[in-house]
Parts: C-alpha cells; structure tokens; sequence
C-alpha cells in the first residue's frame, strides 16, 4: 500500500510538471505569435507611409510648371549613387524648381535591431528630416534609355543621362521577439520612368 501510495504520487508529481511544462510552452508561443503579429503590422504601417512620401517626391521629377526651367533633361537628376540621389522638382507646383535630396543615414544609435538606419530628405537648404521607421535598406539604380544600368556617379550633366530609377525600400521592426528581425519584414520596389514628366509636355 505504501509503495503503491508512492507510486501515485512520483506519477501525479510527473504528469503535473509535464502540464506544467505544456502549458509553459503554449503560454511563450502565444507570446511569440502576438509579438510577431504586432511587429508584421506596424512594419506594413511603416513602409506604407514612408512610400507615400516617397512617392510623392519621386513622382514630381522634372516637373516645373513653368516648362522653360527644365527643358535640359540631363539636369533634372543632380546626383545619384547606390543609396542617395539628390533631384529638381516644383514640389509645390508654383513654377519653382526645388532641390530635393534622399539618402540612407547612420544607424540609429540604442535600437535594439543594429541593421536600423535613418532615412533622411533635404529639400533646398530646410533642415534635414530624418525618419526612424524601421528601414535597413534604401538603395537605388539608374539606367540609360537602353536599359543598360549607370555605374553610380554624378550624373548631373552627363550626355546620357538615367532614363528609369530603380528604388527598393526594406523596412523591419525596431525591435523583434528573440531578435528575430528577419522574419518579419517588409519590401517595396518600384523602377519608375524618371523623365514622364518631360516627355509628357
């Protein structure tokens, strides 16, 4: 009876802890799903508004509503490399050209994922707008008419000058569930015709 009395109670101590443990586990994945699904949302609602934003810059390359300003299509684009570009456009549609600089900042210092860097925009000589959305990649190229791609450089002047710029956008979460960054990610890639406006007038 003693022995048997023990049995029973190694066996309850045994099944309670492997619940226990069952439960421990269901208990952190749930933790886990509800993380990643918090960190998939706001990612999606990151890159969404920075693409408005981007968008709307982009769009406007070479546009002037006084057309006389941009005839020369070698200029409307001052200077491109892998991850800034510098172009005009009359962001306020007055018939003034504005100088409009993107480019891919530092890593932004105390966030718990280290691949974070700022986006900034410059427009003329305004103060610099740095955003910390998430984003571990702005990076763009440039081609010619032909398609063929242009080695970054200054461009600005250049007998030929880019036709279409290709601009991807790759946004994570400031922080992740076990330092899972990469599993919760989002990208946008875009190759827009750089000079429709141009062409259109």
């Amino acid at each position: 009876m003693g022995s048997s009395t023990m049995l029973d109670i190694v066996s309850s101590i045994l099944i309670g802890g492997f619940l226990l443990l069952v439960a421990v586990r269901m208990d952190a994945q749930a933790t886990k799903n509800t993380y990643d699904s918090e960190a998939s949302l706001t990612v999606q609602e990151n890159l969404t508004s920075l693409i408005e934003n981007i968008e709307w810059d982009f769009r406007k390359i070479g546009y002037c509503k006084n057309p006389n300003l941009t005839e020369d299509p070698s200029l409307y684009i001052l200077f491109g490399d892998s991850d800034s570009v510098a172009f005009v456009a009359d962001l306020s549609n007055v018939g003034k050209l504005d100088t409009v600089r993107w480019w891919l900042g530092d890593s932004v210092a105390g966030s718990p994922n280290p691949n974070i860097r700022l986006l900034c925009r410059q427009v003329d000589e305004s103060p610099t707008l740095s955003s910390n959305l998430g984003v571990t990649e702005f990076s763009l190229a440039f081609f010619d008419a032909f398609g063929q791609q242009i080695t970054p450089q200054y461009i600005g002047g250049s007998p030929a000058p880019p036709q279409l710029i290709q601009l991807t956008v790759k946004v994570e979460p400031t922080a992740a569930y076990d330092t899972a960054y990469s599993s919760n990610y989002a990208i946008w890639r875009q190759t827009r015709l750089v000079s429709r406006n141009l062409k259109n007038r």
